[in-house]
């Protein structure tokens, strides 16, 4: 394991006092990149991963989710499609959790996408991807 990275989680949870469940913890561990892949997705390390509101807040058709995504201030966006067309974001709890919930925003719409990180890949890599769109 790189202890950068482990450095840069405990951080991450230390700072903002929630917790990154162990599927997404996985992935940084593993695929800690920011890069496009061919259809226009592009997947953040841990450096990249924001608040929704430190992500997108100042975008003019991004300014108003902190009004309409109640949970703003525990989502954290680690994927977005083609050049923030859309975001990908992961609500995060103070403690362990049954599910963290995935959502896709674009401007001030969203919807729940999948209940886990995990879950959310699983979707990405099916025949039901179109799913995960808005």
């Amino acid at each position: 394991m790189d202890p950068g990275i482990e450095n840069n989680i405990a951080s991450f949870e230390s700072n903002h006092k929630l917790i990154i469940p162990d599927d997404l913890k996985d992935y940084f561990r593993t695929f800690n990149v920011h890069v496009y892949d061919l259809d226009m997705f592009c997947f953040y390390g841990i450096d990249q991963f924001k608040s929704v509101k430190d992500e997108v807040g100042d975008w003019g058709d991004y300014r108003n989710i902190v009004n309409t995504l109640p949970t703003h201030q525990e989502c954290f966006v680690f994927s977005d499609y083609f050049c923030h067309l859309w975001i990908y974001t992961i609500r995060l709890y103070d403690g362990a959790s049954e599910k963290n919930e995935v959502y896709v925003v674009c401007g001030n719409s969203f919807k729940i996408v999948a209940n886990s990180f995990k879950e959310f890949l699983e979707i990405y890599f099916s025949e039901e991807r179109d799913s995960i769109f808005i």
